[in-house]
């Protein structure tokens, strides 16, 4: 398969699952990101497609869990240490793991997502970094644990200070 073909079934299934939740939460959801490495253009691994969702109140997405659960949805408690204090529902689509993330407009994290996000897309340096750090993982060449120290310093780097980002 071609990087360009992964990249354009990246985008529709994107979108395929962003209106997909978008018609459970329509009510609650603020606004819709693609984030991490899915995202980025030729990007020639094969990974997870992480979708944030911006909600208004975490009580609302949380009781309305359930349905989720009961469309084939799958809660996941223990997705990264940064997102311990949003909710993350997975779901697996045509053979790629699509992890959607739920987070509060109040907080602070979504502002370090966004830039974060935008910056690989932008900076070539920070994208090249960023693919071949993800390659070493795929590849074995390290582990999780090291993986995600890794990428927790690049995305210190690209946000320029430490205040709050932590691995993505």
């Amino acid at each position: 398969m071609s990087i360009n073909k992964l990249n354009l079934n990246s985008k529709d299934k994107y979108i395929e699952q962003a209106f997909e939740i978008l018609n459970f939460f329509k009510s609650i959801i603020i606004e819709v990101h693609h984030i991490g490495s899915s995202k980025l253009e030729k990007f020639p691994y094969h990974c997870d497609m992480d979708i944030l969702f911006i909600v208004k109140s975490y009580d609302d997405v949380r009781n309305l869990a359930d349905i989720l659960i009961a469309e084939g949805y799958a809660h996941v408690s223990n997705f990264s240490d940064y997102f311990r204090d949003d909710m993350v529902m997975r779901k697996v689509v045509d053979g790629q793991i699509v992890n959607m993330i739920f987070m509060s407009s109040a907080s602070w994290k979504k502002e370090d997502i966004l830039n974060c996000t935008e910056s690989l897309l932008f900076n070539e340096e920070f994208s090249g970094n960023f693919k071949n750090l993800k390659k070493a993982f795929l590849k074995n060449e390290m582990t999780e644990a090291e993986y995600d120290e890794r990428k927790y310093r690049l995305f210190q780097m690209i946000k320029g200070e430490g205040d709050h980002l932590t691995s993505v």
